[in-house]
């Protein structure tokens, strides 16, 4: 793994955007010598990060009201609004989910690398609403992650899109990449990453279609993408509409994160952890 990888998966108080400019700062050394940013490292590699640089870096903790589904030592699920950021990223740098939450998990001393610091588990778009689950260390976050990774962590979600969508059910296996024509927009590629998404028809009025889908994988855009594909596009998603190219130009779309199962990692016990569909999807 190459350090910048190492330092995005374990330095959770730092923005993802910024982790290169820290590393390029000599903030990072391996085995007694600056990192460099494609240092490739294992886990025998002795790597010491300057605490004082990482504060300079880190994003600031925030009194913002959370809605908790579940919450116990290892882990949290939070229903995230539509229109909030998960992670600071660019300009957003406050009122997003993770500066929530680290005030409400709090900080232990002497913990430069953020092992004790509360970490998304998986994504959840700015402009989609619902369950999304948090590690509140990096033990438990490595072990969803692993989950995810062997698809026993299941997400399930609901969108209502434009046009009457026939088949009862059906899925959609694309491989998914960057589209050319748009850089902060995924599109089919033969040559991009598999990504395979499973829906089922709920209801329709001609016009619209509610539908239930599952992740068998979790690609960026991956639902707004494979449905803007089958000429079904998320009802205000103008990013996937026709031409869509604005990224900001729909805060709120009509996609959410509905259920989430999980094993927890500490007890092995099945968790379901479920968000009631906002008023739109009545």
């Amino acid at each position: 793994m190459r350090l910048v990888d190492h330092a995005k998966a374990h330095l959770v108080t730092v923005p993802i955007d910024e982790i290169g400019e820290l590393i390029a700062r000599g903030a990072i050394t391996v085995n007694g010598r600056t990192g460099r940013i494609a240092d490739e490292v294992s886990p025998d590699d002795v790597i010491v990060v300057d605490a004082a640089a990482i504060a300079a870096f880190a994003f600031a903790p925030q009194e913002i009201p959370l809605a908790i589904l579940h919450e116990d030592d290892a882990l949290l699920v939070c229903d995230k609004p539509a229109g909030v950021h998960v992670h600071p990223l660019g300009p957003y740098r406050e009122d997003t989910l993770v500066n929530a939450l680290l005030w409400h998990c709090g900080a232990r001393p002497n913990d430069p690398w953020g092992r004790w610091r509360p970490r998304p588990v998986h994504r959840l778009d700015r402009a989609a609403s619902g369950v999304i689950v948090i590690a509140k260390h990096a033990a438990v976050h490595d072990a969803l992650r692993m989950q995810l990774a062997e698809r026993t962590l299941e997400r399930r979600y609901r969108a209502i899109v434009n046009g009457d969508v026939a088949t009862e059910a059906g899925t959609i296996d694309a491989p998914l990449g960057r589209d050319p024509t748009c850089d902060y927009r995924r599109a089919i590629d033969p040559r991009g990453q598999r990504a395979v998404t499973h829906y089922r028809r709920i209801d329709s009025d001609g016009e619209r279609t509610l539908l239930e889908l599952v992740l068998e994988t979790g690609r960026t855009h991956q639902i707004r993408a494979h449905l803007a594909s089958i000429g079904h596009p998320i009802i205000d998603d103008t990013l996937y509409a026709a031409g869509g190219q604005q990224a900001d130009a729909a805060p709120i779309i009509a996609l959410h994160a509905c259920e989430l199962r999980l094993r927890h990692p500490g007890s092995g016990e099945l968790v379901t952890v479920t968000s009631p569909s906002p008023p739109r999807f009545s």
